[in-house]
């Protein structure tokens, strides 16, 4: 898959950004992994802002965007390391009758295979970096 608007779920993603979005780079801010039910919850931030804003979200001061993906019917999850302040690369790929789902950072890895997978945001907020925090306009990511 080569964009954020290709997956189910993204109606409303749809909306508030005008043009293809592309799966890229994330900070990872969650994962949620619901054993009994078999889910696996990924929240992150994306580097692109919605450029179609609800009235209730302009003139608010908002500079980042959070989606999020639930994942259903994992399999053959890897987790490499907590993620802790670091951009990832995100790889969605579509083989057959099921998604493959890989996040890599120079310190950590996240990856499964998934039945299904729906995107869910997105959601903005006012994003106060601390120091330390990463950059998106960082020459090494």
């Amino acid at each position: 898959m080569k964009n954020w608007n290709d997956l189910d779920g993204s109606i409303f993603f749809n909306k508030v950004f005008s043009q293809p979005i592309e799966i890229g780079k994330a900070y990872i801010h969650s994962l949620n992994i619901e054993n009994d039910q078999n889910d696996f919850g990924i929240g992150f931030d994306i580097p692109d802002f919605p450029d179609r804003l609800p009235e209730k979200w302009k003139d608010k001061g908002y500079n980042t965007c959070r989606i999020g993906l639930s994942c259903s019917n994992i399999t053959d999850l890897k987790i490499t390391n907590l993620p802790l302040r670091e951009i990832f690369t995100i790889e969605i790929m579509k083989a057959s009758e099921h998604f493959f789902f890989t996040a890599k950072s120079k310190n950590a890895l996240v990856e499964f295979k998934a039945k299904w997978l729906s995107l869910s945001g997105p959601s903005v907020y006012i994003n106060c970096p601390e120091p330390g925090d990463v950059n998106w306009s960082d020459d090494n990511l």
